[in-house]
């Protein structure tokens, strides 16, 4: 998906949840919430070109430019140690309080995810990056 196309994606579907003015989880969520995956979701901000995630340290505004947010080339990135290049896994397991192996970063229903996987929950990881699976569920 080009970058210009996903941005007036996250645009659009932003909008339209909002206006929506309903609270309800997405499917994703659901799924999320069904495995007891901790999860930040991330708004897109176009005003300032920033996801937006609401954190229990805060909120966290992250530049749409890194690398870790592109769609370009992945559906979803997995960042640990070995692979955190701008030191983001870092900032986020020493500030998340939960136990993290690895963070799951894919864009689901017009919103940015970050998922806490911890030890054990790498076996989600197929059913959570394959919208098929999910889609299926719902």
């Amino acid at each position: 998906m080009a970058k210009s196309e996903f941005l007036t994606f996250l645009v659009d579907e932003t909008l339209k949840l909002k206006g929506s003015g309903e609270g309800n989880l997405s499917s994703f969520e659901l799924k999320l919430t069904d495995y007891h995956l901790d999860f930040l979701k991330g708004e897109f901000i176009p005003q300032f070109q920033v996801l937006r995630f609401h954190t229990p340290f805060g909120s966290l505004d992250v530049p749409m430019n890194w690398k870790l947010f592109s769609c370009e080339s992945e559906d979803y990135q997995l960042l640990d140690h070995s692979n955190d290049d701008e030191g983001f896994y870092s900032i986020l397991k020493t500030a998340w309080d939960i136990p993290l192996e690895k963070v799951l970063i894919l864009h689901a229903d017009g919103f940015c995810y970050l998922v806490g996987l911890k030890a054990g929950d790498e076996y989600y990881l197929r059913d959570l990056v394959n919208p098929q699976e999910w889609l299926k569920s719902a």
